[in-house]
């Protein structure tokens, strides 16, 4: 299962199309939405739109602080030289430039593998 944060829900439908082909992906708009979906079903990995209204980056710190075997993959619509740095330091495992493309499902597909291969399962 991979959970998907994004404000803006055209984006988390194009989401949902393009990576939910074999497997389940489940939508988040806020940072509410996110830790109830986590409290009922768990996550391994969640990508984190950077543009999140709030702050994406103490998201994401509160998501590795709860679980740093979670896996989270960063996406933005412009990314910036110093993005991917204060991401990485965070914990952020890949950033994925917006709009999302068919490139994605393998970057997640490694992410998810790479999440089996460390959790045994």
């Amino acid at each position: 299962m991979v959970l998907v944060v994004d404000h803006d829900p055209e984006g988390l439908e194009k989401a949902r199309e393009k990576l939910n082909r074999d497997r389940q992906v489940f939508l988040a708009s806020n940072a509410k939405e996110v830790f109830a979906l986590i409290q009922r079903l768990g996550f391994s990995v969640v990508l984190v739109d950077l543009d999140l209204p709030g702050d994406a980056y103490k998201l994401i710190q509160q998501l590795n602080d709860a679980n740093p075997q979670r896996l989270i993959v960063a996406i933005a619509g412009a990314v910036k030289a110093s993005v991917p740095e204060a991401t990485k330091e965070l914990g952020v495992v890949e950033v994925l430039k917006k709009p999302i493309t068919p490139e994605w499902k393998p970057v997640v597909e490694r992410i998810r593998a790479m999440n089996l291969l460390d959790t045994g399962g």
